[in-house]
């Protein structure tokens, strides 16, 4: 709790509204899922599933890490957070173009519509850059985890450039490499160089600080960012030029990478001193178990499948959809109730702290509900990804249902937690 707790944190009005909106967009998601299930068993280039793919990445992964990250980044570096005025513009634009691109990609409106969403995209991307840039300027405390954060940021930065010469590209093509190719680099550049190096950098620090676990080796972690950087650098330039044999040793590279941070976080686990895990972290362990099937994946997917085309794109979605449901998705639905409620709990009880007795911050949601949310998470995405693998529009969608009551349970706790009411309990 020290962790998230601490006199350098944000006020609450900026980081609230970024779960709400992130769960929101979560939600909507599964119910695309429901109704057109199709777009998952189609080839991954379709406006369907670039819509949902977007909406996901955008409007609820990207922007709940935001504002975890404008809570955790200043107790991490020590400092207050540069801008909070900053940090609202961001979340207006890019909550705003996080729906308007997707819808963009749904009708498939390639023109002004869908520059003007990534541009505005971009333009959030930079406010929040430069709010972290200058928050880390604040501090000289240096670690492997502030790299890893740093770095992870510029990928982002990265990713979303890419994402609007991609957008450019598809109106009047400009580059010589064939569009899902420029989708691969896109893709990847954002879920191992942002999400990945993000989720790394954030969880180094917090899961550790949750299990009590100490002596730890931190060189697993130098390994793991030297690993994943080189990797993805030089994966993107071999793709450029396609350069396969090249591109497969930057897999390997990067999937080592990830290799030795779960190994980091393995070692957390067996020397932890809280024995029992609550739900939160249940769903965290979860979501790692799902990086390591992800990552078993991408190493068949990099061999060239010539006969077996149609199993290969099956496989190509199974594995997006791994990585961004499976794994980030499941990894913040965790970790949401291991800090939202201190964030909350704090804004309401710090003057109360001492004086009268008051609830613990896990008594701000419900832990049944999010037991039952666990069961149904990993239910429905299994019944999903067997949908997708075997290409059977009812078995997807089904799982889609699952996933909805999932999210449905998810979003309600979020709601208990943001307007719980300040309350004394009896002594």
């Amino acid at each position: 709790m020290q962790l998230i707790a601490s006199k350098n944190s944000p006020s609450s009005q900026i980081i609230i509204p970024h779960f709400v909106f992130g769960g929101f967009c979560w939600l909507v998601a599964t119910i695309l899922i429901i109704f057109y299930p199709e777009a998952f068993v189609q080839h991954y280039f379709n406006p369907k599933l670039l819509s949902i793919t977007h909406l996901l990445a955008l409007g609820w992964m990207t922007i709940i890490i935001f504002g975890a990250l404008y809570q955790l980044i200043p107790v991490i570096f020590e400092v207050k957070l540069y801008s909070e005025q900053l940090s609202f513009v961001s979340f207006i634009l890019l909550a705003t173009c996080s729906i308007s691109l997707a819808i963009s990609f749904w009708n498939f409106w390639i023109g002004m519509p869908m520059y003007i969403s990534a541009a505005g995209i971009i333009v959030a991307v930079i406010l929040f850059t430069v709010n972290i840039y200058f928050t880390a300027l604040k501090t000289k405390k240096e670690s492997i985890e502030k790299d890893f954060i740093l770095t992870s940021v510029i990928w982002l930065l990265f990713t979303v450039g890419v994402g609007l010469t991609l957008s450019i590209n598809l109106r009047n093509p400009f580059l010589s490499l064939p569009t899902t190719e420029l989708l691969k680099l896109h893709a990847h550049a954002g879920i191992a160089g942002w999400f990945i190096q993000l989720i790394i950098g954030v969880s180094s620090r917090l899961l550790p600080m949750f299990m009590v676990s100490h002596n730890l080796n931190m060189k697993k972690l130098k390994c793991a960012y030297y690993l994943i950087n080189a990797g993805l650098i030089s994966g993107i330039i071999f793709l450029f030029i396609q350069w396969q044999v090249a591109v497969i040793i930057s897999v390997f590279s990067v999937a080592i990478g990830v290799i030795f941070f779960l190994s980091f976080q393995l070692e957390a686990y067996k020397k932890r001193v809280r024995k029992q895990l609550d739900t939160g972290m249940k769903q965290s362990a979860l979501s790692f178990i799902f990086l390591l099937i992800a990552l078993i994946l991408a190493l068949i997917l990099v061999i060239d499948f010539k006969k077996a085309f149609s199993i290969t794109l099956q496989m190509a979605v199974v594995y997006g959809s791994t990585l961004m449901l499976g794994f980030i998705s499941s990894l913040i639905m965790g970790q949401t109730y291991k800090t939202l409620p201190f964030i909350v709990w704090l804004n309401t009880y710090r003057n109360r702290v001492g004086k009268a007795k008051i609830p613990l911050p896990k008594e701000l949601y419900s832990e049944n509900f999010a037991n039952i949310q666990l069961w149904f998470f990993a239910t429905g995405f299994i019944i999903m990804m067997a949908g997708i693998f075997l290409k059977i529009t009812s078995i997807v969608s089904s799982g889609g249902i699952v996933l909805f009551c999932s999210v449905l349970l998810y979003n309600f706790n979020i709601l208990k937690i943001v307007f719980h009411k300040p309350t004394t309990l009896n002594k």
